[in-house]
């Protein structure tokens, strides 16, 4: 990696202190828990501070408290696990009754402060200030509340985004280091594999990383050197099929409710032909646009009807089911890009906690002007992340095709699989479960957020080769 000059020490130094801010300094923000903290740190038998969960969404928690009775070993696997216990055993060190979250929030903050003073050295091959035009965009981009809040929570969407950064950064590094590092090959298949490993729904982005990966090993001289990094390739793809294989029932089955009965039926021209090809009976049109009320009747918690309900259909019906009706696919994605996709912060997890006497569940206004400004777009024209990604990909092609007979093809190429795997996420999040699509659509978000500042490095250096000046022509 390059020297740090005095401009890049102070892009650090800004980008530490937004992230110190928010995260640290009272009122100090995080994300509160929806519902899905237990299934981490049940194991530790943690509780909230104030022991009640009646508001667990409303207000964020950093005081966590060890409660036998609050054990509860989940089947949810995780690579934030490996940061949570990270975390406890630092607190640990300074009591044994008490954990505050920040500790985890301080960990996750150093790895994503860490991310960015690599990324830094990659703007040193733009020319002189051109290099700080990408440098202040990522700065803007990357420390708006949408990412920084989610330091201070048990999410596993935290360790996805911060090692697919990661893995993104490492990937740019081993390919224009000028020759390859086994080392930095080895981090990129690390940070990937924590990647895919961090959520089932991340599993997706496997094929993508391995083809990164296969993309560095040829680039080593000698076969066995070859075969021995695209081994390390194939374990991100094992990572990704093992994470995705060890989904919970629950988290098999309650996805699959909300996608059937509150996304492909609830609009239906003709809902028994379309429960007959998801492979279910007359029996289950009751529950079409059917959501449980608290203290109604809820059929994923009766173990007959869910066992039933599971042995019928699957996610291999239904991604079949949306293989023969394409444009009805479309349509629901078209619908959360205009709905779930314009609240780019959760609208129902609030960021301060009950002590500072805010409204339950408010949202920090402070850092927030790049995440509010893509909630705004896509209020106004959903349709704009569609054209972006198609000009994207389209670019990276004709790029990747440009180059193709020397090395700059690969960069090209990256960002063609990085709009990929936003597309894909996209297409999960949004066609695989009706519940908080909003949140689960962060991952998106953020590889969206890279393919921006893809194009800002690509428009600055384009700039700078057109004003570059031409060589006269040989005789």
């Amino acid at each position: 990696m390059s020297r740090y000059g005095v401009g890049e020490m102070l892009l650090i130094l800004v980008f530490t202190g937004c992230v110190v801010f928010q995260l640290f300094v009272p009122p100090s923000i995080g994300l509160a828990n929806n519902g899905d903290f237990a299934r981490m740190i049940g194991r530790f038998s943690l509780a909230p501070g104030s022991l009640d969960s009646s508001e667990e969404n409303k207000y964020f928690t950093s005081r966590w408290v060890y409660k036998q009775s609050y054990q509860w070993v989940s089947d949810n696997y995780s690579s934030e696990l490996i940061l949570i216990s990270a975390a406890l055993l630092i607190g640990w060190e300074f009591s044994s009754a008490v954990f505050d979250i920040r500790i985890l929030g301080a960990i996750h903050a150093l790895i994503w402060i860490g991310w960015f003073a690599a990324l830094l050295p990659l703007f040193a091959r733009l020319e002189r200030w051109r290099a700080f035009v990408p440098a202040l965009a990522a700065l803007f981009i990357f420390t708006d509340v949408s990412y920084v809040a989610y330091c201070n929570s048990f999410h596993t969407d935290t360790a996805g985004f911060l090692f697919l950064s990661w893995a993104v950064v490492l990937w740019l590094h081993f390919l224009l280091r000028g020759r390859p590092s086994v080392k930095l090959h080895l981090m990129f298949c690390v940070a990937s594999i924590l990647c895919v490993g961090s959520k089932p729904q991340h599993a997706v982005l496997g094929p993508f990383l391995f083809t990164l990966a296969v993309l560095a090993a040829v680039t080593f001289q000698g076969r066995p050197r070859k075969i021995a990094a695209a081994v390390f390739g194939v374990l991100i793809l094992l990572a990704a099929f093992d994470s995705y294989i060890k989904i919970a029932p629950t988290d098999k089955l309650e996805p699959q409710y909300s996608t059937i009965f509150n996304k492909i039926l609830k609009h239906s021209a003709n809902p028994l032909d379309d429960l007959s090809e998801l492979g279910l009976g007359p029996e289950y049109l009751r529950f079409v646009g059917y959501w449980p009320s608290p203290g109604a009747y809820d059929p994923t918690r009766d173990e007959a009807w869910s066992a039933n309900f599971l042995r019928q259909t699957s996610n291999g019906r239904i991604v079949r089911f949306y293989l023969r009706h394409p444009w009805r696919a479309l349509v629901i994605v078209y619908g959360d890009l205009h709905g779930a996709a314009r609240d780019r912060r959760p609208p129902n997890i609030g960021n301060y906690e009950k002590q500072y006497g805010l409204a339950p569940g408010a949202l920090t206004t402070s850092f927030g002007w790049w995440s509010y400004l893509r909630s705004t777009l896509f209020r106004f024209a959903p349709w704009h992340i569609l054209v972006w990604y198609a000009v994207m990909i389209a670019m990276g092609v004709r790029l990747a095709i440009r180059h193709r007979n020397s090395t700059g093809w690969r960069v090209p190429l990256l960002c063609v699989l990085v709009a990929g795997m936003g597309l894909v996420e996209l297409a999960t999040s949004s066609l695989a479960d009706a519940g908080e699509t909003d949140r689960h659509l962060f991952l998106f978000h953020a590889i969206t957020d890279f393919t921006i500042l893809f194009a800002v490095v690509w428009a600055v250096k384009s700039g700078n080769l057109r004003k570059a000046p031409v060589s006269e022509p040989r005789p």
